[in-house]
């Protein structure tokens, strides 16, 4: 879906599509249905899905033979789920269409990741995996950059033939790929190219609504260098630059902290500190992408008459479709159920408050 300029002059529409989008939620999945299908087998959740929002889509893959029930299970619920956004992002004008392409182009973000780590193409397997399918650029658009170029030199070209910005942009960090080899600098060029786009369209606005993307950018920025953080942390690499612009964590303490207190302490996310003590690195870093999406999920009780809705509800959609993922692959595993939700991000599982 290409962001449209004829879509993104109208006027507003935020509390058409809010009241719409509040209607949807209600089908959206409690804590208990999770626990239910993570205690169950794959021929459970398969029975779940035909009766849910994601029955069409699993219908579908009935039709198209596939022989692995993983493999159509995983399927329809990537695309079910780009459905709930996709339909969402078609209702909506003006500002309330642009705030909600950055929300969907989360989407492209992740779908580049995948494609720039799994350069040189050696390192794919045969069959494409299973897209953020609500992205702006199309799931054809990556199937083939996944089947057909897998250099990041081949890649560049093609993305470049693309007339689309976000195209353009996971070009730019395929050649940075092809000229340094180093992923991590691949990496950061994606990130940056994406996140000045997206101010740029946002900073066009001033408003509340556009005061509360940037707040959503500054804090995926902070998320970001977090990541970084803890790497330098692990590996004492002296060649650490972090991204500007996050929300709440500064560079200079990012560049001098020795230790979560010391980052965290004076931040808005200070909270978490003395709650990662103990932990593993990993376990760290999923706790703080969990204090992410627990502010995105508390903002959909907020300004029902702007964004707040729209990013509440889109955050627990993805993750819906996330949990079941995930179940769906710990049932194949023979995981117990326990070890499952130790996986999974559960409504009501509480957690710290974050600051609004």
């Amino acid at each position: 879906m290409i962001l449209s300029q004829i879509s993104a002059d109208a006027s507003p529409n935020y509390e058409y599509v809010n009241a719409v989008v509040r209607a949807r939620a209600e089908r959206l999945l409690r804590r208990e249905a999770f626990l239910r299908l993570a205690s169950g087998s794959l021929e459970d959740l398969e029975l779940f899905l035909l009766e849910s929002q994601y029955g069409p889509r699993y219908r579908e893959q009935l039709a198209a033979g596939r022989a692995s029930l993983l493999e159509r299970i995983e399927n329809a619920l990537s695309a079910g789920a780009a459905d709930l956004l996709v339909e969402t992002a078609l209702l909506a004008t003006g500002e309330t269409f642009v705030f909600l392409s950055l929300i969907l182009s989360m989407g492209d973000l992740y779908n580049g990741r995948i494609l720039l780590r799994a350069s040189p193409g050696s390192l794919r397997q045969k069959n494409p995996p299973s897209w953020h399918r609500y992205s702006l650029a199309s799931t054809s658009f990556y199937d083939d950059l996944w089947k057909k170029h897998p250099s990041p030199a081949a890649g560049a070209i093609r993305c470049h033939e693309e007339d689309h910005d976000i195209a353009r942009i996971l070009g730019s960090a395929y050649m940075t790929l092809h000229e340094t080899g180093d992923l991590f600098l691949a990496e950061r060029a994606f990130y940056t190219l994406w996140s000045e786009w997206w101010k740029k369209q946002t900073g066009r606005r001033n408003n509340a609504n556009s005061r509360r993307m940037a707040e959503y950018l500054g804090r995926l920025t902070d998320l970001w260098n977090f990541s970084i953080w803890l790497r330098r942390s692990r590996e004492r690499d002296e060649r650490t630059e972090y991204f500007p612009g996050g929300w709440s964590l500064r560079r200079e303490v990012l560049e001098e902290a020795d230790d979560l207190q010391g980052l965290l302490g004076d931040s808005d996310w200070n909270f978490a500190a003395s709650l990662f003590e103990g932990s593993s690195e990993s376990e760290v870093f999923r706790s703080f992408q969990r204090f992410f999406y627990e502010w995105q999920r508390g903002l959909y009780r907020k300004n029902l008459l702007g964004i707040d809705v729209l990013l509440g509800y889109s955050a627990q959609a993805v993750q819906e479709w996330k949990n079941l993922s995930l179940i769906a692959v710990g049932i194949s595993l023979r995981m117990s159920a326990a070890e499952i939700e130790d996986h999974i991000f559960l409504p009501g599982e509480g957690g710290a408050r974050l600051h609004d």
